[in-house]
């Protein structure tokens, strides 16, 4: 997954696309997947970077909005949650700070039946939020909100348990190889 050139007035994104970098202030930070995703495929985000200087992290979520349309780019609002999401074709939801830990891996995906699966560093947290309309495209929807200045799109990934306390996340996105540690202070399961 690469991010859409479509993004809020706040967002920059890499050349390569696959980092949107929040600036400035903690709102108009919007950003989308630059395709949509099938049911059941599974979103792979990096936090890079967070700041300290806001309250609030990532809403993220899908749309059935094309952000490649001209009234999406330019009628962009400040915020997902309530701006989007109150429209139709639009689903999100904050994620909690516990979890916006800079070289944390979040993962969600949309099911058939419309629900929004969730977890942190590969281990499922369950639904996240339900209700989203499956019958048409769904694009990754992401809003850079507070503290979360920095994310990036990942692509399929594979852990490999070392020992009890040290996982290794090895990410593929056709074109390079990526390896993400991920050392835990609590023993894994």
């Amino acid at each position: 997954m690469l991010f859409h050139q479509t993004c809020g007035d706040n967002v920059f994104i890499s050349p390569d696309r696959r980092i949107a970098r929040r600036a400035d202030s903690f709102c108009k930070g919007i950003a989308f997947g630059h395709r949509p995703v099938k049911p059941e495929e599974r979103i792979y985000i990096r936090f890079v970077e967070n700041s300290s200087n806001w309250s609030g992290v990532l809403r993220f979520g899908v749309t059935a909005n094309d952000p490649g349309l001209e009234n999406v780019r330019r009628d962009l609002p400040r915020y997902v949650c309530p701006d989007m999401t109150n429209k139709p074709g639009n689903w999100a939801k904050a994620l909690g700070e516990r979890f916006a830990i800079a070289g944390n891996i979040l993962f969600y995906y949309v099911t058939p039946t419309g629900d929004v699966k969730y977890g942190i560093n590969d281990q499922e947290m369950g639904t996240f939020f339900n209700g989203v309309t499956t019958s048409g495209p769904l694009w990754p929807l992401l809003d850079l909100y507070g503290n979360s200045t920095a994310m990036e799109f990942l692509g399929k990934v594979a852990l490999i348990r070392v020992n009890n306390y040290v996982d290794i996340f090895v990410f593929w996105d056709g074109l390079s190889l990526s390896i993400v540690y991920c050392v835990c202070a609590e023993k894994l399961e």
